[in-house]
């Protein structure tokens, strides 16, 4: 009885103590290859060690950086965007194939699409229903800070500046004067006083009937008299 009581005791302890792979989420390994055609010049860059979140170690940083966690899971920290940036302002691709131990003694590959010299931040991509830890990947895409660009610079990759977006174009202020007359529109000269006419022609018949009034008046006075007696 005692014997079977300290074997299960040993038991438990056992598997309290030993965690199993798949409980562990970090990753083992990363591959760094791509970058146009020819790849890098030195070939793929492989890094190893304990990659488990917060570890601290360089494949744990690398990790962090790339936003591995947060498109990994559904339980991810969040930091991923909605939509895909535009192609014109990523730069050269490259790919990061990390390496996860899994449960049944062997490891599972997932690929992450890398922009290191995107505008406006390094850019990252996971494609979605890759297979990790009895689970598959929620996926999709990340914006990284700088340090991500620099971490892979120091690793090997060429040494660029990101890409600068492109200003936003806007309209140029139009003069402050009137447009210009529609050519189908027929122009006529414009009266500014189109009453004063029909006043001076009115007024200028007026005067010549005063004035052969006046005229015919002083022709009566002026003619001779009828002949008297004396």
């Amino acid at each position: 009885m005692r014997r079977r009581v300290l074997a299960m005791l040993v038991l438990s302890l056992l598997l309290a103590a030993v965690p199993t792979a798949a409980q562990a989420k970090g990753a083992s390994a990363a591959t760094i290859s791509g970058g146009g055609p020819g790849g890098l010049p030195g070939g793929p860059i492989t890094m190893k060690g304990d990659g488990e979140p917060g570890s601290g170690s360089d494949l744990s940083n690398l990790a962090d950086q790339a936003g591995v966690w947060a498109v990994l899971f559904e339980d991810g920290p969040g930091g991923e965007l909605a939509a895909a940036p535009a192609a014109a302002d990523r730069g050269p691709r490259y790919t990061i194939t990390w390496t996860f131990p899994n449960g049944a003694g062997t490891e599972d590959k997932v690929r992450q699409s890398v922009w290191p010299y995107a505008a406006g931040g390094p850019l990252t991509f996971m494609a979605s229903g890759q297979r990790v830890l009895d689970a598959t990947t929620k996926g999709g895409w990340f914006r990284s800070s700088d340090t991500l660009r620099l971490t892979l610079i120091g690793l090997a990759l060429p040494s660029r500046q990101p890409l600068t977006a492109p200003a936003p174009t806007t309209p140029a202020p139009g003069n402050a004067t009137s447009p210009a007359p529609d050519p189908a529109q027929p122009t006529t000269a414009a009266d500014p006083q189109p009453g004063v006419w029909p006043r001076v022609a009115a007024g200028l018949a007026l005067l010549l009937v005063v004035a052969a009034a006046g005229a015919l008046l002083l022709r009566r006075r002026t003619g001779p008299g009828a002949a008297t007696t004396p």
